[in-house]
């Protein structure tokens, strides 16, 4: 399935030397009563015992097994095998995307010898390091490279405009977004806003974070702090040049009125772009 669809592709599991683990699968449903598919995601955490080569996971730290591997310290993958396990597949005879249920067997391999990054710092140790993981450079924290508005604005007060208000004030630098392994985001946005209504400018930090998946290049953030904005918000990644790229079509941003020589706030297309300082 993993070379059927990008969805599968984001799944992971990471085992911490404390004993804790936390997991994130992804894969393939149906959804529009069959009509088409749909990627879901799940994220879970607990504990886990080792027994030679087999690994057994407990979610959430009970006592209840919640799945049992087998680990190949020779290849460094971890085999699980369900018997009623469920995948999507497509009904000829109806046109329609069905569930089917019957043995998976599902494979993971190593990638990082960290158990205390989940895989957001580099391990580049043979064949299986880190750049083999379709996240590794998505993971960890990216700064904001670029706050693109619809009209050049002059927020320093010297000769020149820009579009890029990243480069008119050194606010929107502070900005950046980091991704964690475990299914979750921190946002830090630092914006110009009016101040002494409106006889200055001032920097506002807003920080929420929640969750994020991945289908393809199509990265979506899901808000669950309280928080200014859509709750959901898609980005794209552009895993050759490592940024990611996100718009906001009610964005807002400031400018001065020369009229009443004092600042306001416009609202319109927003682009703006992440970069990892050590892609």
């Amino acid at each position: 399935m993993v070379i059927e669809g990008a969805c599968y592709n984001d799944s992971w599991i990471s085992f911490h030397s404390d004993g804790t683990y936390d997991q994130g699968w992804h894969s393939s449903t149906t959804g529009a009563g069959g009509l088409s598919l749909e990627c879901q995601s799940q994220i879970t955490s607990g504990t886990y015992t080792r027994n030679g080569n087999t690994i057994v996971t407990y979610v959430n730290g009970g006592t209840d097994v919640s799945a049992t591997y087998n680990y190949d310290a020779v290849n460094r993958t971890l085999t699980q095998n369900d018997t009623n396990g469920s995948y999507s597949a497509w009904n000829a005879a109806t046109s329609l995307w069905v569930t089917l249920t019957g043995n998976l067997q599902l494979t993971y391999t190593k990638y990082t010898d960290n158990d205390q990054d989940n895989g957001a710092s580099a391990d580049t140790d043979g064949p299986n390091d880190d750049e083999n993981n379709a996240n590794f450079y998505l993971l960890g924290t990216l700064n904001l490279s670029s706050y693109i508005v619809a009209t050049a604005q002059n927020l320093d007060g010297d000769s020149d405009s820009s579009t890029n208000l990243t480069t008119e004030s050194s606010c929107y630098a502070g900005s950046q977004i980091t991704f964690n392994s475990n299914g979750t985001y921190e946002r830090r946005i630092n914006k110009s806003i009016l101040a002494n209504l409106g006889l200055s400018l001032t920097c506002d930090t807003e920080i929420t974070t929640g969750t994020w998946t991945r289908n393809g290049n199509t990265i979506t953030t899901h808000r669950t702090s309280s928080g200014s904005g859509s709750v959901n918000v898609n980005y794209t990644f552009n895993s050759a040049t490592r940024v990611l790229t996100g718009s906001d079509s009610n964005g807002d941003y400031p400018s001065f009125n020369s009229v009443t020589s004092l600042w306001a706030m416009l609202t319109g297309n927003v682009t703006y772009s992440y970069m990892r300082s050590d892609s």
